[in-house]
């Protein structure tokens, strides 16, 4: 697309592709949000395969921008229907993280909510990354750029500008999570409750924001 290519060489694209990809995912959001949650509440697994949910559709976009699909994105990343769900999924994680912190009775009612399912944590990567409108501006506006500019190097350059993107989440999430996790042992019980009740309603209120805009946007399309 025209004014969207980056004219650098391979090397000097490869690390500013991974420099705007840390600085972009260091930015807290819907994403970040769920993972630490995840991680915080001892989860480590379920929040690996929540992240790795998130990572195939990167994955996944990058390899539809590369074929030229940019115009069917941006129609997909418009349609409110995607706002609705990842609006739903984001109230699913508040929800669940507000009785995670509830006060437990006794050790036989400690649920493990979040990591019952991989499956399901994998799932909810895909839909909190997909019913996120920010996700898909970055893919058809800075993402498409670096991989219209790697397309000039041909498939070594596409390979090596997948690497520095993915790159660049990884470098942020796995000290992240690792710092989280190991943390989460150093607080007491009432701290490690506001923190869980914090992400909670902080979760549950983007939720409802991103599905309740998804939802208005629908009923203007249709009636």
């Amino acid at each position: 697309m025209p004014g969207l290519t980056v004219p650098l060489s391979l090397p000097a694209l490869v690390a500013s592709a991974f420099v705007v990809s840390l600085a972009t995912v260091a930015i807290p959001g819907p994403i970040t949000l769920v993972a630490s949650r995840l991680a915080l509440a001892r989860h480590m697994p379920a929040a690996i395969w929540f992240l790795i949910g998130v990572t195939v559709l990167d994955v996944t976009l990058f390899t539809a921008l590369a074929r030229g699909a940019a115009p069917v994105l941006r129609q997909i990343g418009a349609l409110p229907m995607v706002e609705i769900v990842g609006g739903i999924a984001l109230i699913w994680g508040g929800v669940s993280s507000l009785r995670a912190a509830a006060p437990r009775r006794g050790p036989e009612l400690k649920v493990d909510i979040e990591g019952r399912s991989l499956f399901g944590s994998f799932l909810l990567g895909l839909l909190v990354a997909a019913g996120n409108p920010h996700y898909w501006i970055w893919w058809v506006t800075a993402g498409l750029a670096f991989v219209e500019a790697a397309r000039a190097h041909g498939a070594p350059g596409l390979v090596w500008m997948l690497g520095a993107l993915v790159g660049g989440v990884v470098s942020w999430y796995v000290p992240l999570l690792w710092a989280l996790h190991r943390g989460s042992s150093l607080l007491t019980p009432r701290a490690e409750h506001l923190v869980t009740r914090g992400m909670g309603v902080t979760l549950l209120l983007l939720g409802l924001g991103l599905a309740g805009l998804g939802t208005w946007r629908f009923w203007v399309a249709h009636f």
